[in-house]
């Protein structure tokens, strides 16, 4: 991720197949285009696996500050989806989105590999996030970032009363079965079979936290399209 990337957005779904590729023509044509419009949008990311899931699609927003995701512009623009972002919002399955806050990074950061390694992190009763929480944290992003293939490390915690905030768009996606997110471990890798071969062991470093919080299954995406903002 960029330094000054303070926040980031993630986004995990399905697709239904008929849709795909009016959905994928769409994003990038013009629902990235206009995220990327919004003040302090700063880069936007979107993989892609057939396999994971039912999860196919995985897209990581980065921006200066977690707010950024609950501001005036951002909320203007979910509050009022184009013709076209209400007929493709039909397509999405299996959604699970989360706003950020980066707590930890660890290996070449502004790198952008070719392949994404995303582990969802849930809290368990007990989990407090105080300085012992983001010391731990980050001793397991520079514990990641050492394994063979791996670029960058991107540890993020997510403020659900962000991503919660009802708008038009999430309205839309009530049909999607929308889950929150507690947390992720972001993994960028220069190649996708190699992450692939070691989301085993990624997992159980991550696991090894002891600071109650749980990890689900590894997914692996690769990257098909990226864009910067012009600002």
């Amino acid at each position: 991720m960029l330094t000054q990337s303070k926040g980031f957005l993630t986004i995990w779904h399905g697709l239904k197949a008929s849709g795909r590729p009016e959905w994928e023509r769409w994003h990038t044509v013009e629902h990235m285009p206009e995220r990327l419009g919004v003040p302090g949008f700063l880069i936007g990311r979107r993989y892609m696996n057939d396999t994971s899931e039912g999860q196919c699609c995985f897209t990581l927003y980065e921006a200066s500050d977690i707010a950024i995701f609950k501001s005036a512009p951002y909320l203007e623009r979910l509050n009022n989806p184009s013709p076209w972002t209400t007929a493709v919002a039909k397509t999405f399955t299996n959604l699970t989105r989360g706003a950020c806050r980066r707590i930890a990074r660890a290996g070449f950061e502004g790198s952008y590999g070719g392949a994404m390694l995303t582990i969802r992190l849930v809290r368990e009763p007990g989990f407090k996030e105080n300085d012992n929480t983001l010391d731990s944290l980050q001793r397991i992003a520079d514990e990641l970032s050492k394994i063979d293939g791996v670029t960058e490390v991107n540890v993020g915690l997510s403020d659900t009363t962000i991503t919660q905030i009802e708008t038009k768009e999430r309205t839309l996606r009530k049909g999607t079965g929308e889950s929150s997110l507690d947390g992720v471990i972001a993994v960028e890798g220069y190649e996708y079979q190699l992450l692939l071969e070691r989301a085993e062991k990624i997992r159980k470093t991550a696991d090894g936290s002891g600071l109650y919080l749980s990890t689900e299954i590894p997914q692996v995406h690769n990257l098909s399209y990226l864009l910067f903002s012009n600002d």
